[in-house]
């Protein structure tokens, strides 16, 4: 019935769109081209033209609440200043109509939506929204429109988002002259990922054209404000702009808003040719540049390559599909023959991050690589045999990968929206149709019916047009142990020679306009913000949504719940196997390389590669991991192994079936060759991991020192575990330790889940009718009964509450590769039930926005930084992101109940809207009811949690700053490069 509900609420809705909207049809200042249901997504297209400026439209019309708008624009970077991106932040601010000083960040107080962001995409420039509110979405299509279109671009902000000189101290004129710049120092931070470092020079190299639409530091302090304001003269206007909208508001106010800006210009013409590639016409081009420096790796294994190929045009989307095919099938899974001939031999450690297709403005890339190589004549050389002499891939792989792709559209997505406009907008700047990316289902039948006719044959003529006996574009960054010293001498040298060039007047302009930005920084908000659109607290209801969940027993001890919902002919099994008294604690530390293990080894009797065909071919993704969740009263962790799978509602038994093969079957002696590779795999990663999440990690790392729970989860998933695998690396080559240290203590985890026969599991059964679901718990009793053991770990009295806390009375210095730096303080609060615990997640918000944006961000230079309660685990968090001075923000975190700061019913109630954004934000039909089964938080306790929330006074604010923030027991820790700046007081920890 469910099913049948939303079938009919689907058609009704796509019949309304076909009613209301004819071809031609005048609406709002648009015209209609077409209107095109797309049954597979359930949603119909409407493609608008606007009659005086030509911007196009594009609206989804369908049944999702949750809207979304978005406008772009083609923004071909001219040089790789930058320019884009620094125009990206300064447009959000202020503007004509709302002139205060960051709308976008005050508007995140006063909006409900779940997403607000802008973005730089190589050559387009994007500024979308999402919420489920009418009028959110109408406040916030206002604020976006008229800060792209009508933005104030001052100078003071072009110097604070973008890049300026300034005194190190910005109250001594005598202090030392450095550069600055939110942007600037984001692009520090960015070029500090290996993983990025070699994209962004990779694209630079075959596409030279694009340049660094992002900024190269270098680069960037050479672009003048005069340049910014003239970027956007020439690319921010309607007739180069592209707007989308999606869900279930009336597409007419939508149109009428951008009508009335629209309205006010005239039609220009603006090139918007797709940039070209370099020309491999006339042979090979070979490019190496030197790169980072992986301490993590041996010094032979630095060298990251790729080999890319130009391969047609992504205009023609069913042959850029046969491509995509033919990718997933030589590259993607271990049964793939380039990943045994390339990663599994040992060649490489892992692909490089370019590998695969890649449809960028005018042309598909084809791109094979690895890191880690030692030997890269043995790499060109396997690359090219495979490319050759490929045998068939089988009906079943491929139908496997065809199968995978439309059980992925029947999903249910909280934010489709979303996913959709990720999906058409770069295609879309450069000419190509995107409704060509969204009628998957033509596609699909094309290639189904020539691959029945050609087989096989089918890759062999694309690899035959653009691959074999092509030429090629070769691409290397070989890892400097000198390169971080000489990309500081760059600076250095560049900062010299800028200020070398200024006059005794210059410096003085720098020192005064140094001043004057600070004293604005200082200066609490007394613009009338008023002007500014707001929900209030009031358009948040004070009762929540509830998602029930059915429970039921079986053999007395295995609980097993369902969750009747509309998930459109799926089945979502789920499964948390609680650890605490099976296994040992010095067993934690192996279990996140054992859960991995599951789904990379192979069985006794089967390869992974073989199992990994049946998952895509009877399944939507079979996954296993570990997690420890605090306990919402009492804060003790909980230690989970979970499983999860999903299927067609006729095909759940396979979940089970699967299941089966990798938790019992798992062959870790057979398979030990693929275990060596797995966890070089691990290591090989972990780098470019840290530097893009290095505020996490600190803050892993500082509440470690206090909770329990913290402390396992950075033995599993921290600092300490990338230690423990970097341990492991060094004794692969060491057989007896090898067995000993890894193999052995996988095969003791496995046998003890085995005994312990689910007795202590709970599972969670979604499905859309109540006979799927009987059908499916009848399955997971077969599958549990099949389990059951006489075997019994009774003797066992294990506790995770003995796990040890991180010891040391000193603030924590991280060595790590970067050019900056991720900082945290954190300090123990109360249990998610508690009363204090919400007025403390209120608190941290207030800090963020009212106070640390400005200390932080704007003042200290960092990319980001704030204040975050893990309602959970209790603890509080500050924490600094991509920060050029972590010292100052450590500090400036430790005295924030010195300062004085005071708080008024408007900011506190904005507060409370913002962390309602997460709180209400929507959530997609498969997952309803998983804060409760995974988290232990039921109904009732997050209805209570709900009012908490809004019911947080100012007192209470004061009152835990006092009995928390207030000389409270803190950690401080810093990830980052090498610092004199660190003294002796710090200890230093390296990798």
């Amino acid at each position: 019935m469910l099913r049948f509900r939303r079938f009919s609420s689907t058609l009704r809705q796509t019949e309304n769109a076909l009613k209301n909207y004819k071809i031609g049809d005048l609406i709002s200042g648009y015209q209609v081209n077409r209107v095109v249901p797309i049954p597979e997504l359930q949603i119909t297209a409407i493609d608008l033209i606007h009659s005086k400026t030509a911007s196009k439209h594009l609206h989804i019309d369908t049944v999702d609440t949750n809207n979304v708008f978005c406008v772009g624009f083609k923004t071909n970077p001219p040089d790789s200043t930058g320019v884009a991106h620094i125009l990206e932040h300064t447009t959000l601010c202020g503007s004509k109509k709302y002139p205060v000083r960051d709308p976008f960040f005050k508007m995140l107080n006063r909006s409900l939506s779940n997403f607000m962001n802008a973005m730089t995409g190589h050559d387009y420039t994007m500024y979308p929204f999402a919420t489920t509110n009418s009028k959110d979405f109408k406040n916030l299509q206002d604020v976006y429109l008229d800060a792209t279109f009508s933005p104030l671009l001052k100078q003071e902000d072009f110097f604070q988002e973008g890049w300026r000189l300034e005194n190190k101290d910005a109250t001594d004129k005598d202090s030392d002259l450095i550069f600055k710049g939110v942007v600037y120092n984001e692009m520090k931070g960015q070029n500090s990922n290996a993983d990025y470092y070699f994209w962004s020079n990779f694209l630079g190299s075959i596409y030279p054209s694009l340049n660094n639409s992002g900024g190269d530091p270098k680069s960037i302090t050479t672009l003048k404000y005069e340049g910014l304001k003239s970027f956007h003269k020439r690319n921010y206007h309607p007739s180069n702009s592209l707007t989308y909208s999606y869900g279930n508001f009336p597409m007419e106010d939508t149109l009428n808003k951008l009508n009335e800006k629209f309205l006010q210009y005239d039609k220009e013409v603006h090139d918007l040719a797709p940039l070209e590639p370099t020309n491999l016409q006339n042979g090979n081009i070979n490019i190496s540049i030197d790169g980072q420096f992986d301490p993590m790796l041996p010094a032979e294994k630095q060298t990251k390559i790729s080999i890319s190929w130009i391969c047609g045009n992504p205009k023609d989307t069913y042959e850029t599909f046969i491509l995509r095919m033919f990718s997933k099938l030589l590259i993607g899974g271990h049964s793939s023959p380039m990943y045994q001939r390339l990663i599994e031999s040992g060649i490489g450690m892992d692909y490089s991050v370019n590998t695969g297709v890649e449809s960028i403005t005018s042309v598909n890339l084809f791109n094979i690589g690895v890191q880690g190589v030692e030997d890269i004549e043995k790499f060109k050389e396997v690359v090219f045999d495979v490319l050759k002499n490929f045998e068939d891939f089988g009906s079943k792989k491929i139908e496997g990968i065809l199968k995978s792709i439309e059980i992925g559209k029947k999903q249910p997505k909280s934010n489709f929206g979303m996913e959709i406009l990720y999906s058409i907008l770069p295609g879309w700047v450069n000419g190509i149709d995107p409704l060509n990316e969204l009628e998957i289902d033509k596609v699909l039948t094309r290639f189904r019916t020539e691959y029945e006719q050609k087989g096989d044959d089918i890759f062999r003529e694309l690899v035959s047009k653009y691959i074999i006996g092509k030429n090629t574009f070769t691409f290397s960054v070989k890892g400097n142990e000198k390169f971080q010293e000489v990309i500081d001498e760059e600076e250095k040298i560049r900062l010299n020679n800028a200020v070398i060039e200024l006059t005794e007047k210059d410096r003085k302009d720098i020192f005064e306009r140094g001043k004057i930005l600070v004293k604005k920084q200082e200066q609490k908000d007394q613009e009338n913000i008023e002007c500014l659109p707001t929900l209030k607290i009031s358009d948040i209801s004070r009762l929540g949504i509830k998602y029930d969940l059915t429970n039921s027993l079986y053999n007395e001890s295995v609980n097993i719940q369902d969750r009747l919902t509309n998930t459109n002919g799926l089945t979502y099994v789920r499964s948390k196997q609680l650890l605490n008294k099976i296994i040992p604690v010095e067993l934690y530390k192996y279990l996140p390389i054992f859960a991995s293990s599951l789904t990379h080894l192979g069985t006794t009797k089967e390869s992974y590669g073989d199992i990994e065909d049946e998952i895509k071919f009877y399944t939507g993704g079979v996954s296993m991991n570990v997690n420890v969740i605090s306990d919402p009263n009492t804060m003790e962790p909980n230690l989970y192994f979970k499983m999860k799978g999903l299927s067609l509602n006729n095909n759940s038994n396979h979940i089970f079936n699967i299941w089966n093969k990798l938790l019992y079957q798992t062959d870790f002696q057979k398979n030990s060759s693929k275990l060596k590779v797995l966890i070089r795999n691990i290591m090989t990663n972990n780098g470019s991991m840290i530097v893009e999440s290095g505020h996490s990690f600190a803050r892993g790392y500082a509440g470690a020192f206090f909770r329990t729970s913290r402390s396992i989860h950075e033995a599993m998933n921290g600092i300490e575990q990338i230690k423990f695998i970097n341990h492991l690396n060094d004794i692969l080559d060491n057989e007896k330790l090898f067995q000993e240290e890894i193999i052995d203590k996988l095969i003791e985890i496995q046998k003890i889940l085995i005994n312990d026969s689910f007795k202590n599991t709970e599972f969670l059964v979604t499905s859309d009718t109540s006979s799927q679901i009987g059908q499916v718990k009848t399955q997971l009793y077969e599958f549990v009964k099949g389990t059951f053991s006489n075997s019994s770990n009774s003797t066992l009295n294990l506790n995770p509450s003995n796990f040890p806390l991180l010891q040391g009375n000193k603030p924590v210095h991280i060595l790590i590769p970067a050019q900056v730096s991720y900082g945290a303080l954190s300090l123990p609060g109360v249990s998610y039930t508690n009363q204090d615990g919400a007025s403390l997640q209120v608190l941290s918000q207030l800090l963020t926005t009212k106070y640390l944006h400005k200390e932080i961000r704007e003042k200290g230079g960092a990319y980001g930084g704030g204040a975050t309660y893990d309602a959970l685990s209790g603890i509080f968090n500050f924490y600094s992101y991509r920060d050029p001075n972590p010292i100052r923000s450590m500090d400036i975190f430790a005295d924030v109940t010195s300062q004085g700061i005071t708080w008024d019913k408007r900011e506190l109630d904005e507060a409370k809207m913002s962390i309602f954004q997460s709180v209400d934000a929507p959530v997609a039909s498969s997952n309803e009811g998983l804060i409760q089964f995974y988290s232990n938080i039921d109904n009732d306790m997050r209805q209570h949690r709900r009012e908490q929330l809004l019911d947080v006074t100012l007192p209470d604010i004061d009152h835990v700053a006092e009995k928390y923030l207030a000389n409270a027991q803190t950690k401080k820790v810093v990830l980052g490069p090498s610092n004199d700046a660190f003294s002796n007081a710090w200890d230093e920890v390296s990798l």
